[in-house]
């Protein structure tokens, strides 16, 4: 018996050649592998929200570092009124006047004495974000004291942040403050 090679037809596909039907992606297929994507986005989601939180974490952080770095040069400058705790031990933003004295505008400059008050109503409203269209911390608050037995300034600053959960959901305490010493 005489053997005929299978030559096909012009055109046809591999599945054709080899006997089989070309079936195609099912529904299952298809909503698997959109269930799937779906997981992935929402993780890349909750990625994107901690690094967010994180940042601002961050930029608070940094802006109470500034403040509070500010106010320390501000006080090593009027040293001469600082030292001993001076004018300065005790001040705290809460409730504190934001107006500027006259001195302030003045071609002739304000004393020593008046620079203090100068200096802590520009820390006040730097922190409660008076005179300003944005605030630097939200519920800023700062504080000055001195410890005459070690002769150390400590400021601190604090303000409102969101809480944030560490690995295994414990709560991160403190992170919404920042304190600085400093002697003269």
């Amino acid at each position: 018996m005489m053997k005929t090679s299978f030559i096909p037809k012009r055109g046809a596909n591999r599945s054709e050649m080899k006997g089989m039907k070309s079936q195609g992606f099912t529904l299952i297929e298809i909503l698997v592998t959109v269930f799937i994507l779906a997981i992935g986005l929402l993780g890349l989601a909750g990625l994107l929200v901690d690094g967010m939180r994180n940042n601002q974490g961050a930029y608070l952080r940094t802006q109470a570092s500034i403040l509070a770095y500010d106010m320390a040069d501000r006080i090593r400058a009027n040293r001469a009124q600082a030292v001993g705790g001076g004018a300065y031990d005790g001040f705290t933003t809460v409730g504190a006047s934001t107006n500027l004295p006259v001195c302030a505008t003045q071609n002739g400059g304000c004393s020593p004495a008046q620079q203090v008050t100068v200096d802590l109503a520009q820390w006040a409203r730097q922190i409660q974000g008076v005179g300003s269209d944005m605030t630097l911390l939200p519920g800023g608050q700062g504080s000055i004291q001195f410890d005459a037995g070690t002769e150390m300034f400590t400021i601190s600053v604090q303000w409102d942040e969101v809480v944030r959960e560490g690995d295994a959901n414990e709560q991160i305490a403190g992170d919404n403050s920042f304190f600085l010493n400093f002697s003269l």
